[in-house]
């Protein structure tokens, strides 16, 4: 019978597509029968794709299950290995971008056109979005092969495009930039400023992620030691601020750890306890949480107001690049840095001497030759 179509009151155009043919499995003769496809094209990928799948196994792998049935299982099941904050992006990706157009569509019978036709569309997008959408979409086909609902991810072939949005990670802010904003934050009136002050402090002399500072309380901090204890982080991608939690699962067993409490950070943090009644070291006025993004989008008046291109990442490069110029040697950095790969801390040192050498080169020669400046020399 092969590929059939039908009438359908349910169907935008009155009509779907549907695969009905018969094959032997062990020498017992079987129908194999599938409905609900929106073009011809859909139900003929569909029926090559089974019929490929009897020439190379002599068996249907059948799975009916669409793929919010999946997701669901996946994040009930499967998802133990991902970090929290990976997690839930994935929830927030999936539930904003992925849901509306596959949630309704069976795993098996998503191929590559359809992913690549789905992923031409996203081509406006930025294109850190679409990387993140098609992770998502990864993340729920390898959950998918693990229990035999499919053999291969079809986004493997995938290509994607978007809009190239350029951020520098390895942007520094300067000791003056970072006195200035620290310096602003802290002439605010709000509580919450001083707070978000602090976490800025906090990052420059730490090299801390935004969600390790952001979790720190106030006996994680040894003054009579100068130490401080950084075991727990905050779970917030995707996270409305009531629903903020903390999670004593790091990125990596490395990033578990006491570090040193410097000086300056000691003398800050003591005044900062003085202000702040509550356990928590980052939080609001009432002593809740922060959502790192709120802080984001506030700091960003601030910064704007001081003409500074500031995101939280740049203070634990910069705590890198000060390391780096202070000659600190490697397997230091990669201890204070808390890099569970030595690799990882060379990689960022070779990026910074790198642009230290040209720095200094350049600062040299612009000071002997400046007289040469846009004369010819013959």
């Amino acid at each position: 019978m092969g590929v059939v179509k039908r009438t359908s009151k349910k169907a935008k155009k009155g009509y779907t597509w549907e695969v009905n043919f018969t094959y032997k499995e062990n020498g017992i003769t079987k129908r194999h029968f599938k409905g609900g496809f929106q073009s011809k094209n859909e139900a003929l990928d569909y029926e090559t794709m089974m019929k490929a799948e009897l020439k190379t196994t002599g068996k249907l792998m059948l799975c009916n299950k669409t793929v919010d049935q999946v997701y669901n299982e996946f994040i009930e099941l499967g998802c133990e290995s991902y970090q929290e904050n990976t997690i839930q992006g994935t929830k927030a990706y999936y539930k904003r971008h992925i849901k509306e157009k596959f949630k309704d569509i069976p795993i098996i019978s998503i191929d590559y056109q359809m992913l690549q036709k789905y992923f031409n569309s996203l081509k406006n997008n930025g294109i850190e979005t679409n990387k993140h959408i098609k992770a998502t979409l990864s993340r729920i086909f390898i959950y998918a092969i693990k229990v035999g609902y499919v053999k291969v991810n079809p986004l493997l072939y995938v290509s994607i495009k978007g809009i190239e949005k350029h951020r520098d990670n390895m942007q520094v802010l300067s000791y003056n930039d970072f006195y200035n904003l620290v310096e602003l934050l802290n002439t605010q009136s709000d509580f919450k400023y001083h707070a978000f002050a602090m976490a800025i402090q906090i990052g420059y002399y730490t090299g801390l992620r935004i969600s390790e500072v952001f979790a720190l309380e106030k006996k994680d901090i040894d003054f009579e030691h100068d130490e401080i204890n950084v075991n727990k982080k905050l779970i917030y991608n995707g996270l409305k601020k009531e629903e903020l939690y903390v999670s004593n699962k790091l990125k990596s067993k490395k990033s578990k750890a006491i570090i040193p409490l410097a000086f300056n950070l000691k003398k800050v943090l003591l005044r900062w306890f003085y202000e702040n009644p509550y356990e928590m070291i980052i939080c609001d006025e009432l002593g809740y949480y922060i959502q790192p993004k709120n802080f984001n989008n506030q700091v960003k008046k601030a910064t704007k107001e001081l003409s500074i291109d500031f995101h939280f990442h740049m203070l634990r490069h910069t705590f890198a690049t000060n390391l780096v110029n202070s000659d600190v040697n490697l397997k230091t950095a990669q201890e204070l840095m808390r890099h569970s790969n030595i690799n990882t801390t060379m990689s960022v040192y070779t990026h910074i001497n790198n642009q230290h050498k040209l720095d200094t080169l350049n600062t040299v020669f612009s000071s002997m030759c400046g007289d040469f400046v846009g004369k010819s020399i013959s």
